[in-house]
């Protein structure tokens, strides 16, 4: 199903839990455990209330597509073969809104529309690592 490259990330300290849990098969957002506010990318401390207190809360397996963007042209030669593809930002109102970059699979460019309900899948990445990826249908 992928038709995208699917390059590994390269983990940093503070999202080294992120990627941890997605080896685990669960997607799962920073919320800060002074206030309350969730974020993602992960961060050392919360942009609210300056706190380094953080929790990991389970995102669920669905998401709303919050805006996308349909690239025709690759501009690097792995890419330039697999176009048209999207890339998509899911939103998560479970969790306060918070927003993912990622790429909704089984679409073709003129199935998007805004404030969809898209699927949670693992697509694996060269390293085997399982990265979140979006699906419409279940």
């Amino acid at each position: 199903m992928s038709y995208l490259p699917t390059l590994s990330p390269t983990p940093n300290i503070d999202d080294q839990p992120f990627w941890d849990y997605c080896a685990a098969g669960e997607l799962r957002f920073q919320r800060c455990s002074n206030c309350g506010r969730f974020r993602h990318p992960p961060s050392p401390c919360c942009p609210a209330c300056q706190s380094a207190a953080v929790e990991w809360v389970p995102a669920g397996d669905s998401g709303v597509l919050y805006t996308y963007s349909v690239i025709h042209h690759g501009v690097t030669p792995a890419l330039k073969a697999r176009g048209p593809y999207n890339i998509a930002i899911v939103a998560f109102p479970q969790c306060g809104g918070v927003r993912l970059v990622s790429n909704v699979m089984d679409a073709g460019p003129d199935e998007l529309r805004i404030g969809m309900p898209v699927y949670l899948f693992w697509d694996p990445a060269e390293s085997g690592l399982p990265l979140p990826r979006f699906v419409l249908r279940r």
